[in-house]
């Protein structure tokens, strides 16, 4: 059986549920823990708990080192803190022979056993960003990608958790933009035997690499290159308040949109429907305030509005705002 884990709060839960409707759809046998960041996930996850859906709180994962680096951290980075922390509590407390880590705004496409057949005799797999040469992060966001990491259970697995685990340590709601945890990545292939690069452009495909690819859907399966896709990486993706649908800052081609996302915004409306089955005074969800206007500025010409504004406008003219509306995917 394999052994998978995410992490959300009440705000990202949609997205873990759809994530677990995907694993049921394309995984052989497997069970996904859930680290719950909040009170309410935990509690809505233990009514939704299955055989192959389980719930864990956060409070678990509390201990004095713990408690000082969550302190010190924004909500968003102390979530990054507990990636290794998760992976080496399951790997502490149940009985697997490995942990794979999965980003909860993902959604398989299909059966990931390929990817752990290219792990081989691997302790630990890494996936690529795969930048398209125009979005190139690598300085800033790191060579791989926090999304698929397999912890198998043995002694240079766990090394690599314990130098990933005293990395995350670093983050600090102080500097913003450094990401340690995930920029040390980059250095387990160099410093670990045991680290294999996942080579399948199936994997990790996302919003900062589907240019590079070509795109087709065959079968009903989408394709990069010629090979299936084996799961999507969703980032950026949120609703306004206004019910429209934020696709994130990349350039997406209208084939993309209407494959990729319209797949996720029925899969997300899905994960809204049996999470309300079950507890219909359920709603949360990650809300960003709609896009400033031109009236808006009009309205109100303060800088920060004008800031905003000319923002927007830049998106607009490098094919970056996507932004669509409710009614497009319907």
């Amino acid at each position: 059986m394999r052994a998978f884990t995410t992490i959300f709060d009440k705000n990202y839960l949609y997205q873990g549920v759809a994530l677990y409707n995907s694993l049921n759809r394309h995984a052989d046998e497997f069970v996904l823990y859930t680290l719950c960041m909040d009170e309410i996930a935990y509690e809505m996850m233990m009514k939704m708990k299955s055989s192959n859906l389980v719930p864990i709180s956060i409070a678990e994962l509390i201990t004095p080192e713990v408690s000082v680096v969550r302190q010190n951290t924004t909500h968003g980075q102390f979530c990054w803190v507990c990636q290794p922390l998760i992976c080496e509590f399951l790997l502490d407390n149940f009985d697997h022979d490995m942990v794979t880590y999965l980003e909860a705004d993902s959604l398989f496409f299909s059966n990931p056993e390929i990817l752990f057949s290219e792990l081989g005799g691997g302790s630990v797999s890494l996936v690529p960003h795969n930048y398209s040469p125009a979005f190139d992060q690598t300085a800033t966001s790191g060579k791989f990608c926090v999304q698929f990491n397999a912890f198998k259970r043995n002694n240079e697995a766990r090394k690599i958790l314990e130098y990933w685990r005293q990395a995350c340590f670093k983050y600090n709601k102080n500097n913003l933009s450094f990401a340690p945890g995930q920029l040390c990545l980059d250095e387990w292939p160099e410093r670990f035997k045991g680290a294999k690069v996942i080579q399948h452009p199936g994997a990790g495909v996302a919003p900062w690499n589907i240019q590079r690819y070509r795109f087709d859907i065959i079968n009903a399966v989408p394709h990069v290159d010629g090979v299936p896709v084996v799961f999507y990486h969703y980032h950026q993706y949120g609703r306004y308040e206004n019910g429209s649908h934020e696709l994130g800052h990349y350039p997406l081609s209208t084939q993309v949109i209407n494959f990729f996302y319209r797949v996720y915004v029925n899969e997300i409306a899905a994960a809204e429907r049996m999470v309300k089955s079950i507890d219909e005074t359920f709603d949360y969800r990650k809300i960003y305030k709609y896009p400033i206007t031109f009236m808006d500025v009009l309205k109100l010409p303060t800088w920060q509005n004008v800031y905003n504004y000319l923002r927007i406008c830049k998106r607009r003219i490098l094919g970056r705002h996507n932004v669509i509306s409710d009614k497009y995917f319907q």
